[in-house]
């Protein structure tokens, strides 16, 4: 493996890593903490941090992609790798683009719907974390 191929696979990998782990931690920790906490006035807390959440891993989604691109343009990632790994970041990509356009701002302005969108919300972040798992996974193959 050449000094170019190394780097792009570990810039591919933590940048995968980093989102998946972004996502986890705002799932399973940050979210349910601040409504642990805050009660009914979480909302505009977790609405604000999913927003800048969701930019941050629209900026790791676009950057994954384009590595991985380059990666299977100069042959890097071997075939199953780049059968599978760049729909499986799509799906994440487009989920989290979906959320911050679509899902934050019906968020904001939701008064009582709030927990209705906060379920689309949970269920876009198991599709994204799922396909970041699979992607990592195929990076290895």
């Amino acid at each position: 493996m050449t000094l170019l191929e190394t780097v792009v696979v570990l810039v591919v990998d933590v940048t995968l890593g980093v989102w998946l782990g972004g996502t986890v931690f705002f799932s399973f920790i940050g979210a349910p903490t601040t409504f642990d906490v805050l009660g009914d006035g979480a909302e505009d807390v977790v609405t604000t941090l999913f927003s800048r959440y969701q930019t941050f891993g629209t900026i790791l989604g676009f950057t994954a992609i384009n590595l991985v691109v380059f990666a299977q343009s100069e042959a890097m990632l071997d075939s199953t790798s780049s059968l599978f790994i760049s729909p499986l970041l799509l799906v994440a990509l487009f989920v989290t683009i979906y959320a911050q356009i679509v899902l934050v701002p019906k968020m904001r302005r939701a008064d009582d719907g709030f927990f209705h969108y906060h379920r689309r919300s949970i269920f876009l972040n198991s599709v994204s974390m799922l396909s970041l798992v699979g992607g990592l996974v195929c990076s290895h193959f």
